[in-house]
Parts: C-alpha cells; structure tokens; sequence
C-alpha cells in the first residue's frame, strides 16, 4: 500500500471511528460552585502560544499531511484558526520531505491561517533515519512554521504492515534536531499517550512542549488492524486494541514532572473536556477527529464546531466559579473516579 493510499485510508477510517468515541474525560467531576460571581458572557479565555496571545487555550490537533485531500482540510482548518485566533498543527510532512509533492502543505496554509501560530509536523522514526537534519527545512519553510511537532508512533508502526520497527538512535535524533532547530521542538504522541520515563528523557534533550496525545481519541491500533493484509498483524491489534494511557492519565502522571509545559489532545470532544484537561494541568488542548468532519464540509463548519467548545468552556469555568479558563486549577477538580489512585512513584522508574 502506497504512502498516499494510506493516509486516504487513515482519513476515512478515522472520520468512521468519531460515531463511536468515548470521552476518556468522563469520569472526572469538576466541582460546582453555587455562587460563581463570575459573568458569563466576560469570562476570558484568552491563552498564551509560542509568544502568541490566542483567544481561547485550544490548537486544530495535527490530522492529515499525505493525500491531495489534505489540501481542502488544512485550508479549511486554517481558515477557521485565522477567523477564531487559534492555533494549528498540519499532519505528518513525510511525504513533502521525501518527494516534491508537498500534498496541501504549501505556503497557502500559512496564508490561509495568517499570523496564527502554525505546526509543521514530521514522525521522530522518519527524522531518526535523516542522512541530514537540515533538510527538515525544506517542511519548515513553506510554512513558515512557529514550531515543529515530532509525532512518536511506535506502536502504530509496530502494528503497520511493513512499519518502522528499529528505534534505536531515535532519542539521539530528537537531541540533535532540538539542537539545530531554530523554532521550539514539541513531541506528540498518536493516541497511545506519553510516559514518565520517555518525556523526561525528550525534556532533557531539548524538547519543550509534550503534547501527550492519550487514548481515546483516533485509535491508529484499530485502524492499522482493519488495513493489515497479514491475519499475524490482525490479530496482535485485537490483542493490543486497548494498549496506552488515556490522556488523563498521562496528565496526572506529567505533571509531576515540575518544570513542564503539557498540551492535552486524544479524546477531546468537548469544551468541558477542555476545561478538565486544563485543571489536570495542560495549557493547551489539541482537537483533532472531533474537526474532522466539519473540516471535510467547509471552514464556516469548522468555525461552528470551535464556537460551540468555545462556548462550553466558558460555561464550565463559570461552573466552577472562574473568570479565567487560566485559572483552573487542580483544585476545581471534585473526583478523578477510577483515576483516583494512579500516582508516579520514582522508584518504580529505572534511571
């Protein structure tokens, strides 16, 4: 199956999926206040990005970077980002770095998203297997890009028919990028989530920003199982279907690593699931498949969908009695159900 053929199929796969997505925010409980003193309607929820002042803490989640069809996607996302004042990451530019098709990822999405901060986007596995890393310019310039995204997928690749399956050197990699790179370099997961151990290392290596991208949003394992032409491969994604760390989990456990700057995206569908991913720690939060349909329609239907989590957000701050979606803290949080008892413990970790 051709590179092309399978972001088509991840496209449409994933676009099938969002009938059945499960929030893995549900069993948090945000506490209510019965007098907020708090207005409604001036309620801020204006975020900081990379020097930039966005008009609410939410960045367009990394989607699709391969097919011609990213084109009306990321124009129509970019539009809506420009039109909002948010932030956008653009899907994996592996295919732009290996040919002279840069597949919807030209100079337009920066044009059509402005001066709003904008993503390029590359696998760390693709980057690792570099004879140079100076030719990662060639997906930073079309864009004009304000950060890098290196997206981590091993489990995705392992379950892919004929995936990357050597990481060795990858960290090394990711140490020499953030060294040479002249934008912030942030790592994102695919839908598995991030652990203690392997965040710290990318923090120590130059990384700024983890984006832990947990279940519960788009399940690549799944969608690698239905595109297996192998029945070995078949099976180990039913074995595997429910690998990984819900992204509530990977904030819980995160945010114990003081200093550190989380982004939540994987799962999150609505603006009190925002609001929630922020007491648990994030500062901002990436919406991927929940856009991806209204992306599919027109940027007027992707500005709707935003609005409307926009609007969540707002009344859940005013829930909990803040004036500032900034000021939601780890203390608005009433019960984390059966997330009560997760706790990093450092001697469980290997040094």
């Amino acid at each position: 199956m051709s590179a092309v053929t399978r972001k088509l199929s991840h496209i449409e796969h994933a676009q099938a999926q969002q009938a059945h997505v499960t929030t893995p925010f549900k069993a948090i409980r945000l506490r209510h206040c019965a007098l907020p003193e708090v207005d409604l309607n001036a309620v801020d929820l204006s975020a900081n990005c990379l020097n930039h002042v966005l008009s609410a803490p939410l960045f367009i989640s990394s989607m699709t970077g391969g097919p011609h069809l990213a084109s009306r996607i990321n124009q129509h996302l970019a539009e809506a980002a420009r039109e909002l004042g948010l932030a956008m990451g653009v899907g994996s530019q592996r295919i732009a770095l290996e040919s002279d098709d840069h597949a919807g990822l030209t100079h337009s999405v920066r044009t059509a998203i402005g001066d709003q901060p904008l993503f390029a986007n590359l696998g760390a596995i693709t980057a690792s297997q570099l004879a140079d890393i100076r030719c990662i310019e060639r997906i930073l310039a079309p864009l004009d890009a304000d950060a890098l995204i290196l997206h981590f997928n091993p489990m995705q690749e392992a379950l892919q028919d004929h995936g990357d399956r050597n990481w060795n050197g990858v960290l090394k990699a990711c140490e020499a990028i953030c060294r040479w790179s002249p934008i912030p370099v942030i790592a994102k997961e695919v839908g598995f989530g991030f652990d203690h151990q392997s965040a710290k290392a990318l923090l120590d290596v130059g990384i700024q920003i983890i984006d832990v991208a947990g279940t519960g949003g788009t399940q690549f394992a799944a969608i690698e199982q239905t595109l297996a032409q192998q029945s070995a491969t078949q099976e180990l994604g039913d074995l595997f279907s429910d690998w990984g760390y819900s992204t509530p989990e990977c904030l819980i456990e995160l945010k114990q690593l003081d200093p550190i700057t989380l982004w939540a995206s994987g799962g999150i569908q609505s603006g009190l699931d925002v609001a929630k991913a922020l007491a648990l720690g994030a500062t901002l939060c990436g919406l991927g498949g929940r856009l991806l349909g209204p992306a599919l329609e027109s940027t007027d239907a992707v500005v709707a969908a935003l609005q409307q989590i926009m609007y969540e957000l707002k009344l859940s701050c005013f829930g909990v009695g803040v004036a500032r979606s900034d000021a939601l803290e780890y203390t608005h949080i009433w019960s984390t159900g059966s997330l009560k008892n997760l706790k990093y413990s450092a001697s469980s970790i290997p040094d």
